[in-house]
């Protein structure tokens, strides 16, 4: 699936440059809306990850420690949504081996594969953009490579727990199903995306904010 990468940036950007408060917030959101739509799959990853750090780059107006900050919580905001995909695609992968009569053991070794990668991909992205940076905006981006290499990430820790319970789960499977071939493998790969598609929906609803905490909601603001 091909994202509208431009469409990203500009949000993400409109969402640093805003008010500095609940920056990771409003990127979570911004995420988890474009991964639910479509397919959920390690190339939207890649892509709307790429997206967000570029538009959380071009949201910093200045290179100060206020704009370090922003686009800390930004990749903040990333790292959460993510975490919520790896959460997705594990739902996922139990839906198709419950389903064995409409995907190979292969596509779903594929799957639980790739989504072990998905932590690394987020730490490549950081390092990439770092490495096409400058000055306090460079500094920052690779301090948050290096600190997620060397500390985690919350998407790490949810691939993590999701791999390991895959994987008993996986082990205790009914037999192996015949070789699927080429074609077949990517039409199950590109069910088993929308389905994960689907499930982080549901998540990005169940995490949505109370209704009727805006302040614009206010009835007193609509009687003037």
């Amino acid at each position: 699936m091909t994202q509208d990468t431009d469409r990203i940036e500009r949000d993400v950007e409109a969402a640093v440059a805003d008010d500095a408060s609940g920056i990771s917030e409003r990127v979570r959101q911004i995420t988890l809306k474009v991964l639910s739509q479509g397919q959920l799959d390690s190339a939207a990853l890649r892509e709307v990850m790429g997206a967000v750090v570029k538009g959380a780059q071009k949201g910093i107006k200045r290179p100060d420690e206020a704009s370090g900050t922003a686009l800390r919580e930004a990749v903040k905001g990333l790292d959460q949504a993510l975490a919520s995909a790896a959460e997705a695609t594990q739902l996922a992968v139990r839906e198709a081996a419950s389903r064995s009569s409409e995907f190979s053991k292969q596509s779903i070794r594929k799957t639980m594969d790739e989504l072990g990668s998905v932590e690394s991909m987020f730490i490549d992205t950081l390092g990439d953009a770092a490495r096409e940076s400058t000055g306090h905006v460079r500094d920052t981006l690779h301090g948050l490579a290096e600190h997620a290499r060397n500390s985690g990430t919350a998407v790490g820790a949810r691939v993590r727990d999701a791999v390991s319970q895959l994987s008993q789960a996986f082990a205790g499977a009914a037999h192996e199903q015949m070789q699927a071939g080429a074609e077949t493998l990517r039409h199950q790969a590109a069910l088993m995306a929308g389905i994960a598609a689907g499930m982080l929906r549901g998540i990005a609803e169940r995490l949505q904010p109370p209704a009727g905490t805006a302040k614009e909601e206010d009835p007193k603001d609509s009687q003037d």
